[in-house]
């Protein structure tokens, strides 16, 4: 009987202790389960946004494109570059103009003195004009960093463009083309292998 006592009297204490603790036991928990996760790591990750286009007929065309990119607010930067490459087919020397004349039928003189252009826009969620930028002949690589306050939304990046391009035997090139490029960098608090990945 004495046996049958100690043992009913071990089990009373034992769910007592455990009943008792409640809130009190959650707090080592959680401090042992954070220190198995390890110390933070802020990662950045860059998602980018392209429009980039060549021309290729010797007739010159219009070229329009529009696309979406998303702006969080864990985003800490918004990376705007924007490249313009027009060849002047001035440039050209006279033998070379009639030789794409002759296999092509376009008097390259005439070229110089149609409209072509690039012009870029970025629209917020609100659909103001966040950055423009129109450009008539080459210009150097453009690249401008925004950094929050960004609105959060669905952002627009457009472009539309007019111009021509030529390419004969890989000898002679007079190709207009430009690229208009969004990096967004986010932040992200890693503590495994398994945070901070972006479903495709």
């Amino acid at each position: 009987m004495k046996v049958t006592n100690s043992v009913f009297t071990l089990i009373l204490t034992s769910l007592f202790i455990t009943s008792s603790v409640g809130c009190f036991g959650l707090v080592p928990m959680r401090e042992s389960l954070e220190l198995m996760r390890g110390e933070p790591i802020i990662e950045k990750i860059d998602e980018k946004t392209n429009i980039s286009y060549t021309f290729q007929t010797a007739q010159s065309e219009v070229y329009q494109n529009s696309t979406n990119f998303e702006v969080s607010e864990s985003v800490s930067e918004l990376i705007i570059y924007v490249r313009v490459s027009m060849p002047d087919p001035l440039d050209l020397s006279q033998q070379i103009r009639e030789l794409i004349y002759d296999t092509t039928g376009v008097n390259v003189s005439t070229l110089s003195q149609e409209a072509r252009y690039v012009h870029v826009k970025i629209k917020n969620p609100n659909g103001e004009i966040f950055y423009e930028k129109l450009a008539s002949e080459s210009i150097e690589p453009v690249v401008e960093v925004h950094r929050p306050p960004l609105t959060p939304g669905t952002w627009i990046l457009e472009v539309e463009a007019r111009g021509y391009g030529f390419n004969i035997f890989e000898v002679v090139e007079a190709e207009d083309n430009f690229a208009a490029i969004i990096t967004v960098t986010s932040e992200c608090v890693k503590f495994s292998e398994e945070d901070c990945q972006i479903e495709e």
